[in-house]
């Protein structure tokens, strides 16, 4: 079987990361960490990029799969449209700590504090770059991101000019294909228009038995962007989606041995439109205003939620007195959202309107052409906890032009989601005899505080030698008032029959965790034609409760991620037109579950016969199919990764 895709002449004519000296990689601009450009030798953050280079020779198909490329970055597949996705720890198919953002559109999820993975799934070739901090980044972004921020940045749609159709197919997906088209509009103007379908097959659960976790993906949407002399830009942007598939779940969310899977429909359909407007002044300050409407409306484990969000943001980025570089600006959110009523997970109450209004100031002092500090702190009010603070202090300093060392010092919380306030769920209903059930019942707290985390970061970036480059870092974070689901006292209910026995629990604030670790990445450029990237990441995770607080489930939650891991990229070119890449990934076992370690191996040849046309052949997992990466605890019966082999052939028109 082959996999077709469609690689704009540009990307494999310009030169690329894979081109460019291990000195420039320092000079890369990034602008997730203080929104604004910034050279990755001076940012006091653990930054890894992922370069349209990058993305293009992974061979990957979805961005989970890209995503593995990042040194601390867990990513584990639950079924065939489900992930765990987590940085520094506390992985879950939401993994509440982690913050996504698609050109500066939040898609984390309210009502459940995480990402759906399977409605972020947009065409690869379409990003320009994709930043990745590990690490807090709330004095910019605010509420959520606190082990980390995913910045999707795509490509202008003055990179995307021309024609471009990608046909796909392969043993574990059916022809996926993509059509775009870009021109101009005006002498001012440009665009691009596309249209996705994708289709995934049922995997196997873990006794090989086939299970129901397929699905689909039709997607299409379009970008412009404008000129309007040399002060001005302005972009629009818009996407629509429908998803269709199923999943493998169990009836409740606490697993017992006669509950057996059955297929539920998965069914979610939405779409979101962005305008934003940069102007620069004469003085060179900036300023922008964004805005960003977004709608979904998603059937999943047998519940409909609904949720639709619009955004404002103001920015302005100006230097004064010399030494000061000065970001400031302020934003509003509403969003409303919930679930029918009757519905299997029930919220009180069943819709709401939820405002969230924040304003950040952040100042970068140069002390001397190698030493900056930069300290700033974001406020935000929430309809949940009120007034919230982030600051943090960051410090770098480049002793030469081939070395930067960096420390930081944050603030980060996770605001309080719909269903730790409000919720009302049936966990388990068992009967005990003919008299009598047994029933586990889960209930909101609307007394929920903000999860908050304290963090000290520490790390070295530099060019060791002509061909090798170094990135490390070390943190310890301190984690306070962590979920739990607290255990209360029992109830008997005898007035009716059969007898409802009742174990009830609540959502609480006792969790406590005091974490450390490390994260290293490598570049060697062992030949003009050949690179080698091993990555390293260690994670020490220290849960606690307070005392008197009974929750069975937080060990589990702080134990769901490999304490080692380790990968190594390869990426090389055999001739001018033939490329061959592979990548090896190895986790430890995780201390609380049923994975066990493994090695995963990924590999992709590529050949262009000609100018506009790429051949190529992908494999996934090739080494050992058939184990259960991730088991979630929210009805989800995890299924096997399976061995992919899949080809790619391109044209550009």
């Amino acid at each position: 079987m082959f996999l077709v895709a469609l690689v704009p002449v540009s990307a494999w004519c310009q030169p690329g990361l894979a081109d460019a000296s291990l000195e420039q990689l320092l000079d890369i601009q990034v602008t997730s960490v203080s929104k604004k450009e910034q050279k990755l030798a001076r940012t006091a953050a653990a930054v890894f990029v992922i370069s349209q280079d990058d993305i293009r020779r992974s061979g990957a198909i979805s961005l989970p799969d890209l995503l593995r490329m990042v040194p601390g970055i867990n990513v584990s597949q639950i079924d065939a449209n489900a992930w765990a996705i987590s940085i520094r720890g506390f992985a879950t198919r939401y993994s509440s700590k982690l913050l996504v953002l698609i050109d500066g559109r939040s898609v984390y999820t309210p009502s459940f504090s995480g990402v759906f993975w399977d409605q972020v799934d947009l065409p690869l070739q379409d990003i320009d770059r994709i930043e990745v901090i590990r690490g807090p980044g709330a004095t910019v972004w605010g509420a959520n991101a606190v082990n980390g921020v995913i910045n999707i940045i795509t490509k202008s749609s003055l990179a995307t000019q021309g024609g471009l159709l990608e046909v796909a197919a392969g043993n574990s997906i059916e022809p996926i294909t993509t059509l775009r088209y870009g021109g101009k509009i005006g002498s001012a103007g440009a665009f691009r228009a596309f249209t996705r379908y994708s289709k995934f097959a049922d995997g196997k659960l873990g006794d090989g038995a086939l299970a129901a976790d397929g699905w689909s993906r039709t997607q299409g949407g379009f970008r412009t962007d404008w000129d309007l002399g040399q002060r001005d830009a302005i972009t629009v942007q818009g996407a629509l989606f429908a998803n269709r598939g199923s999943h493998s779940r169990y009836h409740w969310f606490l697993n017992v041995p006669s509950d057996l899977p059955f297929a539920e429909k998965l069914q979610t359909a939405g779409g979101d439109f962005e305008a934003s407007w940069t102007h620069t002044s004469a003085t060179g300050a900036e300023t922008s205003l964004r805005g960003y409407f977004d709608s979904y409306r998603r059937v999943d484990l047998g519940t409909v939620e609904l949720s639709k969000t619009l955004d404002f943001d103001f920015q302005n980025h100006f230097h004064t007195l010399q030494r000061h570089d000065v970001v400031w600006g302020s934003g509003f959110r509403t969003t409303y959202s919930g679930v029918p009523a009757g519905s299997p997970v029930e919220l009180s109450p069943t819709f709401r309107t939820d405002r969230l209004y924040n304003v950040f100031l952040q100042d970068e002092i140069a002390f001397s052409n190698q030493l900056w500090l930069t300290v700033g702190s974001k406020v935000e009010h929430n309809a949940y906890s009120g007034f919230e603070y982030e600051p943090s202090v960051r410090v770098a300093w480049n002793p030469s032009s081939r070395n930067t060392l960096w420390g930081a010092a944050s603030r980060a919380i996770r605001q309080p989601m719909r269903a730790e306030t409000g919720i009302s769920l049936n966990l388990l209903e068992m009967p005990l005899d003919a008299n009598t059930v047994f029933i586990t019942t889960i209930a909101g707290n609307p007394r929920f505080r903000s999860e908050e985390l304290n963090d000290l970061e520490v790390g070295y970036r530099a060019v060791l030698t002509r061909r090798v480059s170094l990135d490390m870092d070390g943190f310890w974070s301190l984690y306070r008032h962590l979920q739990t689901i607290e255990l209360q006292p029992q109830t008997i209910n005898t007035k009716t029959l059969p007898v409802h026995v009742v174990m009830p629990f609540v959502y609480g604030n006792k969790g406590r965790a005091n974490n450390y670790g490390a994260e290293l990445s490598l570049e060697w450029s062992v030949t003009s034609r050949w690179r080698l990237a091993p990555g390293y990441a260690f994670l020490q995770m220290n849960g606690s409760l307070e005392p008197g607080c009974i929750d069975p489930f937080f060990p589990n939650l702080v134990h769901d991620s490999p304490r080692n891991s380790f990968q190594l990229r390869s990426t090389g070119n055999v001739t001018r037109t033939l490329e061959w890449e592979y990548t090896a990934y190895w986790s430890s076992a995780f201390s609380q579950r049923t994975v066990p370690h493994h090695l995963r191996f990924d590999a992709r040849l590529a050949w262009r016969p000609l100018e506009r046309i790429e051949l190529s052949l992908a494999g996934q997992n090739l080494l050992r199919p058939g184990f259960i990466e991730f088991t979630d605890t929210a009805q989800i019966a995890a299924t096997q990764a399976r061995r992919a082999i899949f080809g790619k052939v391109s044209w550009r028109f």
